[in-house]
């Protein structure tokens, strides 16, 4: 018997004795509402046992998870460190190699300029050989 209050609703008890309901059939309707009522009961203590297992695992995922998202928190703040550490020495050997480029390039104008020199000295400018005869013209 599943114990509803239609399902109790429903019994018919035959009557006997001056509006008596047989003893029989009383005594048969409570153990059969007795054993309903010990299944409810066990049903119950199961639902309550199975609800203390979902919170406990609701628990342990709720604190795995507030790991977690600390964790990943940690992770990313070390990560972006890392990062800012990097760029910072990238740019510390960017101005490194900006100052060694700059320098060759006058290195590279002082050495152009020496060797045009050397090649007019050894070919020869005819500018400068008419300037060097006009001052010895002068004198």
């Amino acid at each position: 018997m599943v114990l509803t209050k239609e399902a109790i609703e429903a019994v018919k008890l035959t009557k006997r004795y001056r509006k008596c309901y047989d003893a029989r059939e009383v005594d048969i309707l409570l153990d059969e509402i007795g054993e309903a009522a010990e299944e409810l009961c066990q049903e119950l203590e199961h639902l309550r046992s199975v609800r203390t297992e979902y919170n406990q695992m609701k628990n342990q995922i709720s604190e795995a998870l507030l790991s977690a998202q600390q964790t990943a928190k940690e992770m990313l703040e070390q990560t972006r460190n890392k990062c800012n550490d990097e760029l910072a020495a990238m740019q510390q050997r960017r101005i490194k190699l900006q100052l060694e480029i700059s320098g060759l390039e006058r290195y590279k104008a002082l050495e152009i300029e020496k060797i045009r020199k050397d090649l007019e000295r050894l070919l020869g400018d005819p500018e400068s050989d008419e300037s060097a005869q006009e001052a010895a013209a002068s004198k």
